[in-house]
């Protein structure tokens, strides 16, 4: 059985896949008023997609955004997120500023989590890592394909990777271009929990994919992601949290 990762009384790779709302704000009232809806909505925690927000590059603004994104969540977890533009991100970055922004935003105190992709963590170097593990902030190593569902050894290969480099959670989010994509991803998915000790989230994404955004239950991908609106999702294919959270309580519910 995977190991758990606990943040904030809430036991991620534990009992129902936990739903995580992210917040797309292009400005901070955006920002927070995401928050609140995303607390009303019942998510289990939220993530910031900082990429979305314009004001990233000021790492002030971004610290004082934290500070009051924290009063609005009222306990909920909150994992930050850089997502870059190759792999589904609003905008670019250079590895120095992404370094810059991780390493300010850890040493403030507000975040629970946080998310890097798997094509960035070499160049990012060693020292980025251990600081995140110093700090006991668990890390979701990432990888997205807008492309394909790669084969299942480039899957599990990856996996290992995130691993390697010490994530507390793997992340990898594909695109099917049939049917038969989406049930190999899940299937992939059932198997992987036997071979890696980090909980793994799955998804495999846009409209043909949202069957695999529910049944994390039984694939044993421990996190989904829902949006707070039909025309703000941060992912092709997410569900609104609402809706989610019914569906999951569902699948979840002994009869």
């Amino acid at each position: 059985r995977c190991r758990m990762v606990r943040v904030k009384g809430l036991n991620i790779g534990s009992g129902r896949p936990k739903i995580c709302a992210p917040l797309i704000g292009a400005v901070r009232e955006e920002v927070l008023r995401e928050a609140v809806l995303a607390r009303e909505a019942g998510a289990d925690l939220v993530e910031w997609r900082v990429d979305h927000y314009r004001e990233v590059f000021s790492f002030d603004e971004v610290a004082e955004t934290l500070v009051l994104i924290h009063e609005m969540l009222d306990g909920l977890p909150l994992l930050f997120t850089f997502r870059t533009l190759a792999e589904g991100g609003e905008q670019d970055i250079s590895i120095r500023q992404y370094r810059d922004l991780y390493e300010h935003v850890i040493h403030t105190g507000l975040v629970d989590m946080v998310d890097i992709e798997l094509f960035k963590v070499e160049s990012l170097g060693k020292r980025l890592i251990e600081e995140i593990k110093s700090l006991n902030i668990p890390l979701i190593i990432s990888s997205h394909d807008f492309k394909e569902t790669p084969a299942d050894p480039v899957l599990l290969y990856r996996l290992n990777v995130m691993e390697h480099f010490g994530a507390d959670i793997g992340k990898l989010a594909v695109t099917p271009n049939n049917e038969r994509d989406v049930l190999r991803l899940m299937e992939l998915t059932r198997r992987a929990n036997a071979f890696f000790s980090m909980p793994i989230i799955t998804m495999s994404m846009g409209n043909l994919g949202k069957i695999s955004r529910l049944v994390g239950g039984t694939t044993g991908s421990v996190m989904t992601f829902g949006s707070l609106s039909s025309d703000s999702t941060s992912a092709p294919g997410q569900l609104p949290v609402k809706a989610l959270k019914q569906i999951i309580q569902l699948l979840n519910e002994p009869l």
